[in-house]
């Protein structure tokens, strides 16, 4: 259920628990909570990358959230508007005092790029902690397995196979695993 959107992370009240999706411009972190949630429109979905401006909260149960946040790297949008992304993002993910896990959600046929690896950097730097969701892997020749996709990203992203998660939210395939992983740490 769709709980809010903010600009101002502090004005959030406090929560028990949030999974927070970040990743670039574009790379369909609507469209994975749309898949993930089993509904068509809870999240905005747009293909001109920069829609999502603000912080949007949905509510899994009592003060259980999703949080999904602007996007970095390409977007249309003003130098300004963009620097006022960044200090979301940072309100949401280093000032909030919670238990959250990010998960950064990477374009599987594209690959990581500099960005994603910059964000991990940035949420090792402060001890947070993250998992990474392949996207769009209906898009990846299927002669590359989910095995090998899941390797790869492992070792780029310095992590174990275990926090990489294979999805393609145009096709709603792989959420089982995800969907697993999430409740597990709702109920932790």
């Amino acid at each position: 259920v769709f709980f809010r959107a903010t600009a101002e992370a502090d004005s959030l009240p406090k929560s028990v628990a949030e999974i927070i999706f970040s990743g670039r411009s574009n790379v369909g972190k609507s469209s994975v909570i749309n898949a993930l949630c089993s509904q068509k429109n809870l999240a905005r979905i747009s293909k001109t990358p920069g829609r999502t401006r603000s912080i949007n909260v949905y509510s899994v149960s009592l003060r259980k959230w999703i949080i999904d946040l602007p996007g970095y790297g390409f977007a249309r949008v003003s130098l300004r508007e963009k620097e006022l992304w960044n200090k979301m993002m940072e309100e949401c993910i280093i000032k909030r005092k919670s238990n959250k896990t990010v998960y950064i959600i990477v374009d599987a046929f594209v690959g990581p790029t500099e960005l994603d690896f910059d964000m991990a950097k940035w949420l090792k730097e402060y001890n947070i902690s993250f998992k990474i969701i392949a996207n769009k892997c209906d898009k990846v020749p299927q002669t590359v397995s989910e095995d090998e996709i899941q390797s790869k990203a492992a070792e780029c992203f310095d992590t174990d196979k275990s926090n990489i998660f294979t999805v393609s939210a145009k096709k709603r395939n792989g959420f089982n695993k995800l969907k697993t992983d999430i409740l597990k740490f709702f109920n932790s």
